[in-house]
């Protein structure tokens, strides 16, 4: 076997994405088997874990109240090939995260990374639109307390913009116009 090949079933080992068959070679079975590949696994988790838990804070506390945490980390180390380097694996595991199908974990990280591109100094504007009242998700979120037994469903936007003080503004929508243009405009880049 070529060294490339070698190391893309090694790397793929490491990810979990690489399915040991029995004509791999004895070394690779071995590394399958091996309770240092386990450890690894272990470690690399935990990494991710410990960082994006400091970077991505809200969407971090979201996907732990809904109890999808452990599987939004497996695919974002087995879907991605991650940087060594902190500052960049928040923005990309929210980048993942900004097409969840749950709509309100998609918002969270969506405003999240919008908010950290503007507080690193991007001058854009991000719209980012709601299907649930952000005041009280992001209030929640914020304070790392429960959410309230209900929480308003309704058509909400969040600009994301260094022109406000607070580097973002919350609106509801009001027409059917506003909910159309919103629907084109979501999450605008």
């Amino acid at each position: 076997m070529d060294l490339a090949t070698h190391q893309r079933k090694l790397l793929g080992l490491v990810r979990s994405t690489y399915q040991v068959g029995s004509d791999d070679d004895a070394y690779i079975q071995a590394v399958a088997r091996s309770k240092d590949l386990e450890e690894a696994w272990r470690n690399i988790f935990l990494w991710r874990v410990y960082v994006l838990q400091r970077s991505c804070v809200l969407t971090f506390r979201l996907l732990k109240r809904r109890q999808v945490l452990d599987e939004a980390v497996s695919a974002f180390i087995a879907q991605r090939n991650i940087s060594p380097f902190r500052e960049t694996q928040g923005p990309a595991f929210l980048e993942m995260l900004s097409g969840h199908g749950d709509s309100v974990i998609a918002s969270v990280a969506q405003f999240e990374l919008a908010l950290m591109k503007v507080r690193n100094g991007d001058s854009r504007s991000y719209t980012i639109a709601w299907c649930v009242d952000p005041n009280i998700v992001l209030g929640s979120l914020a304070k790392d307390i429960p959410f309230e037994d209900f929480v308003p469903e309704g058509l909400y936007e969040v600009v994301v913009s260094r022109e406000f003080s607070s580097l973002f503004q919350i609106s509801a929508y009001t027409s059917a116009r506003q909910r159309r243009k919103a629907a084109r405009t979501s999450f605008s880049r």
